[in-house]
């Protein structure tokens, strides 16, 4: 290559650095534009689903009372202050699918501009918005419209590191401390899991501590600070604890690589382009000259940070093995934001000489994001007309007088709520903890059903036995393939008869009825959940659960 070009190139990607490191405010602007459209149009669109009705239900009580005593009975395992945000937002902007949405929308947002300014502290600009874009490319971003604490967890668990990193530097250092003792007690006040993030903090103060031969004493005074709120829900942990024991989700240790491949699934295409990019731009192309701003490499503290939140599953399976016995992917998203800064880290080590292709890897992301926009939006058309469909279905067929047991928890709540009312009111669900826990080897679902469904949400819940006992006549739908459904297997075992009337995708409908055949001997529920709670039921009654 001659001189002249390679001056030429040189100075393309010189004035590439500068516009962005100028011009960084407008970029930020225009992320918050895109993210917040599609993010806003995605979350009005989608309908709520089983576990947000729990939020929308808890959030509509009378008072912060009523959510107290709501949390206060186990089935539902987060702590208020989730609720109390959820409740600011639905009075001042009313309900509707949006609102109840939108604290999450607003801390997923939070979260990536905190990567953003993590990163950008160390490195030039672009990298910073490469950390910024890289986590809607992952499940995480699934969680930025959807009715739970993950998304707030995942903004005040950004604002700690940043905060974290600000009182590192002795920058505004009362104001970072009082920041990081406050967005810690948010996170843990939002999800009990969230405590999962003083961990990498405390290991990434252990080794700053180790460098600079001594303790900062304010940082670990914060840290302590910001775990206090748990204090104050010891009695609801308690109450969790008793669910956790037959919870839905077991913890394997396979859990760990699943965890992995989920979050970051989403992500192998910006992964292979950014690889294929380098490879098509060797590193001989452009050599830009190194800026003085930058150190040449991330703070060893601050990679520590990074390293212990990717480990947050490794730490949340490990701990759950040894305490709760219960997991799910979405109890460790923390470790998304690790991953970021390491891929933004990376990247910078890669192309780090190279920032017209680092633009071209953005401005794919940001293209890529628009276009994964669009596919979920149709995605979420799909469910509405599914939803739409299961209505006409259960309208079409004949016995419209009858009252109509749905075998699953997740398809009531969803029907109970979305469905229009001559079809709503005719659902019933018929709960039994002791017949969840034989056939399915867990019922902390079905153990919600009693104590919260029905006393707080003021669903048509019954008592299974007693409905069959009474030996009316009633039909039953849902998948018998659905991993919390029992009530198929107990029917067909109890002498009643069953006929199927229609099937909707893999949902069937029957219309069950009484016989002249002598009923089964009677279930006992308390025995059953006594000898599998003292290793009495083998594995091979208990059955092998999946979602």
């Amino acid at each position: 290559m001659n001189s002249h070009l390679l001056l030429r190139l040189n100075g393309f990607a010189e004035a590439i650095v500068d516009r962005f490191e100028k011009w960084k405010t407008w970029f930020l602007a225009g992320f918050s534009i895109m993210y917040l459209s599609v993010t806003c149009i995605l979350a009005s669109r989608k309908l709520l689903w089983n576990d947000e009705l729990y939020t929308y239900y808890i959030s509509r009580l009378p008072s912060l009372t009523d959510v107290w005593a709501a949390l206060s009975t186990g089935a539902e395992q987060i702590p208020p202050l989730f609720y109390v945000i959820t409740r600011a937002s639905l009075a001042l902007f009313g309900t509707n699918n949006l609102t109840i949405r939108l604290p999450e929308v607003i801390g997923f947002w939070v979260m990536s501009l905190c990567l953003f300014r993590f990163v950008s502290k160390r490195s030039p600009a672009f990298f910073g918005f490469l950390a910024m874009l890289f986590p809607l490319f992952t499940n995480a971003y699934n969680y930025a419209y959807e009715a739970r604490p993950y998304g707030l967890v995942l903004g005040f668990s950004g604002l700690a590191m940043l905060s974290w990193q600000s009182a590192t530097e002795r920058v505004n250092r009362q104001i970072s401390l009082i920041g990081l003792a406050l967005s810690l007690a948010a996170a843990v006040s939002c999800h009990y899991y969230a405590v999962l993030i003083f961990i990498p903090l405390a290991l990434a103060e252990a080794v700053r501590s180790y460098y600079l031969r001594r303790l900062d004493f304010p940082i670990w005074a914060a840290l302590m600070l910001g775990a206090t709120p748990l204090l104050g829900f010891l009695t609801l942990l308690q109450r969790a604890m008793v669910y956790s024991s037959a919870f839905w989700s077991k913890t394997q240790w396979m859990s760990i690589p699943e965890f992995y491949y989920v979050l970051l699934a989403p992500a192998v295409l910006p992964l292979t382009i950014l690889l294929a990019l380098s490879s098509i731009f060797p590193a001989t192309i452009n050599t830009l000259r190194q800026n003085d701003k930058y150190p040449p490499h991330p703070y060893l503290h601050e990679m520590a940070a990074a390293l212990g939140l990717m480990a947050i599953p490794i730490i949340a399976v490990t701990l759950s093995m040894v305490i709760t016995g219960a997991f799910t992917d979405r109890y460790a998203l923390q470790a998304v934001i690790g991953v970021s800064i390491v891929v933004a880290y990376g990247v910078r080590q890669l192309l780090g000489n190279r920032p017209v292709v680092a633009a071209i890897l953005m401005l794919f992301l940001c293209v890529s994001f628009l276009s994964l926009g669009i596919k979920s939006f149709t995605k979420i058309g799909e469910a509405r007309k599914a939803q739409t469909q299961t209505v006409d279905f259960l309208r079409s067929v004949g016995t419209s007088d009858l009252p109509i047991a749905v075998t699953d928890q997740h398809e009531f709540i969803n029907l109970a709520h979305n469905a229009p009312p001559d079809i709503a009111s005719r659902l019933v669900y018929l709960a039994d903890p002791g017949k969840a826990l034989y056939y399915l080897g867990h019922n902390s679902v079905e153990k919600g059903v009693v104590d919260l469904l029905k006393p707080w949400f003021h669903l048509p819940i019954e008592e299974y036995d007693r409905y069959i006992a009474s030996r009316k006549e009633f039909l039953v739908y849902g998948s018998a393939s659905h991993f919390l459904n029992w009530m198929l297997s107990d029917l067909t075992g109890n002498r009643r008869l069953i006929e199927l009337k229609g099937r909707n995708g893999d949902s069937l409908l029957f219309l069950v009825s009484h016989d002249s055949r002598p009923e089964n001997t009677t279930f006992d529920s308390s025995a059953t959940e006594e000898r599998l709670r003292t290793g009495w039921l083998g594995d091979h009654q208990r059955g092998q659960t999946q979602r």
